[in-house]
């Protein structure tokens, strides 16, 4: 087993977003049609980086194949490890099963929060591309777990300009004020495999976090 974390001590992603105690026991590939993340902390295309992706696990775990729990977060919004907003939740399944390939399959009534691209300010408005970090992890107690929307909810209130969203709609405002330690940590979770990638900004994606966050105040608005 690896217990080797220091590839994310080295980009923060120790203590920002997982804590020091995380030992891993596989690596995480993921692969998008035009790219792929082999190795973690590379930098990649936000463009390449839109479609859904597929995930494989190396090497499997041993004696355990279901249950697991997918993440993947962002936690640089408007700076890094940005403690007004909290992270924003990119990805968010659970009762995944991984074949013997090491492929993940992400069931449909096991997708909480479905999978949207890098969308990071440009560079000249913000001189850093953002960290995303995947993380699958598994239950300590080897039972199925359950995340609701109130779990998601509870964790807004730990954020001054994150707002409490419904669930249900999955925009911005629902999707940022997220924790994954603290999930991990109320959910008895821990994290199995964990890499990132770099993406910075472009026009294009800076137009889309408009976009998202004018439709957030929006729902807000009306209630949804």
């Amino acid at each position: 087993m690896s217990t080797n974390t220091s590839f994310l001590e080295t980009s923060d992603v120790i203590p920002d977003v997982l804590p020091q105690s995380t030992k891993l026991s596989s690596d995480l590939i993921i692969r998008w049609p035009d790219t792929i993340l082999d190795s973690p902390g590379l930098e990649l295309g936000r463009e390449e980086t839109q479609p859904e992706p597929t995930i494989q696990l190396k090497p499997l775990s041993e004696g355990r194949h279901s249950n697991y729990v997918l993440i993947m977060t962002d936690p640089d919004l408007m700076s890094k490890n940005d403690q007004q907003f909290g992270q924003v939740r990119h990805w968010l399944a659970t009762n995944i099963s991984v074949d013997d390939s090491g492929k993940l399959h992400i069931p449909n009534d096991g997708v909480i929060s479905p999978y949207i691209g890098p969308a990071p300010l440009p560079n000249y408005l913000a001189k850093r591309p953002h960290r995303y970090i995947f993380i699958l992890a598994e239950p300590k107690d080897k039972q199925t777990v359950t995340i609701e929307s109130e779990d998601l909810i509870k964790l807004q209130t730990n954020y001054s300009a994150a707002f409490e969203g419904a669930q249900d709609q999955q925009d911005l405002k629902d999707r940022w004020g997220f924790n994954a330690q603290k999930l991990l940590e109320e959910k008895g979770l821990e994290a199995v495999a964990v890499t990132f990638m770099f993406v910075a900004g472009t026009i294009k994606s800076a137009a889309e976090n408009i976009t998202m966050t004018a439709q957030a105040g929006v729902n807000k608005v009306l209630g949804k």
